[in-house]
């Protein structure tokens, strides 16, 4: 799951730290002593201007005639980020001198859809190696590590949250980087490291769409690390934060800026989830419920991870085997006779 990003649990971060209110401003305006000793900048200012724009919705989205109206919000930020880009990109913007057109350009094809991910790579490098020290790195560096992660990259998706975890000061997003790069380590196999992060990002999140995401990728970790009661424990502090109105909420997995990656990665925390729920239930009609639900889970995941060869396939066949065993218990229990209340101990009617 990641932080746009998902654990393959990753949350697009532009989404995430704009709806935080950490996204950091464009580099300061070209002075005019500036413009007149380039006067490329003078354009790559309208056309970052113009970029920017066109990756904002408008206020009445019915007014924008080039998006669909039926376009749901994950669609409508894909679809705006590949505006921006074409613009940038059919202006020529990448050789207009101006770092930050590199960065936005970047930010966008990573954000607009998978096929972009290589190019939104480079211009991300590109961008980095001309203008290392700009108020933009941090957040290109994280962009990055989605493009490299999606990629399959996981070495070096690490190595650039570091880069972005290293150049960040807000505790919320340093959080989110922290989080995202044990999602990185514990796809690799690294479940040490990856439970150092988690840790990490308990100690710095602030608010409880971080700490609850730490929880749920510390509950898959520590299941994976073999401490199968604890990571229950974990699951149900993690499903205990809800978002949104009563009637209508949901949990830190449903947000809209948080993925999988692989997307069925998903189904391996919601069943840890269902198992962890259905040990609380005093009544055997609800827990069945609950660990019908987590085998189901588990089949969904095993369907993919097998065809995949994914690593934790043998955590998963357990885990099912698990929730099975405990069904037949239930109903065995269910079906077991009951001695008769005329019947005394010790003697039989004839």
């Amino acid at each position: 799951m990641t932080l746009c990003r998902r654990s393959s649990r990753r949350v697009a971060v532009a989404a995430l730290l704009g709806w935080l209110g950490l996204a950091p401003a464009l580099s300061a305006t070209p002075t005019v002593w500036d413009l007149v000793k380039n006067p490329k900048l003078g354009a790559a200012e309208q056309l970052l201007a113009l970029a920017e724009r066109s990756r904002t919705p408008a206020e009445d989205s019915t007014d924008d005639v080039s998006l669909p109206t039926t376009a749901t919000t994950e669609e409508l930020n894909r679809q705006l980020n590949a505006r921006a880009a074409a613009l940038i990109t059919i202006a020529d913007g990448h050789q207009l001198g101006d770092p930050r057109l590199l960065y936005l350009l970047g930010d966008a094809l990573v954000k607009a859809d998978r096929s972009y991910l290589p190019e939104g790579r480079l211009r991300l490098q590109q961008a980095l190696e001309r203008d290392p020290d700009s108020p933009l790195a941090a957040d290109a560096w994280f962009s990055l590590a989605t493009a490299e992660g999606k990629l399959g990259q996981r070495e070096a998706e690490r190595a650039a949250y570091s880069r972005a975890l290293a150049l960040e000061w807000q505790p919320e997003a340093q959080a989110m980087f922290a989080s995202n790069r044990a999602e990185s380590s514990m796809a690799s196999g690294e479940l040490g490291p990856a439970l150092e992060d988690y840790r990490l990002a308990l100690s710095l999140s602030r608010t409880g769409v971080t700490r609850a995401l730490a929880l749920w990728g510390m509950a898959v970790a520590t299941e994976r690390d073999g401490d199968l009661p604890t990571a229950l424990a974990l699951a149900r502090e993690a499903a205990g934060f809800r978002f949104g109105p009563p009637s209508r909420f949901v949990v830190a997995l449903d947000l809209p800026n948080v993925y999988f990656e692989p997307e069925y990665e998903e189904h391996y925390y919601r069943a840890l989830a269902e198992m962890a729920d259905a040990d609380l239930r005093v009544r055997p009609e609800e827990a069945r419920t609950r660990l019908q639900t987590a085998s189901l889970l588990w089949s969904l995941y095993l369907e993919n991870a097998r065809r995949d060869h994914e690593r934790w396939v043998a955590n998963a066949e357990l885990l099912r085997q698990i929730c099975q065993r405990k069904l037949a218990r239930i109903d065995a229990e269910k079906n077991a006779p009951r001695p008769s209340l005329r019947s005394k101990p010790g003697r039989h009617e004839d």
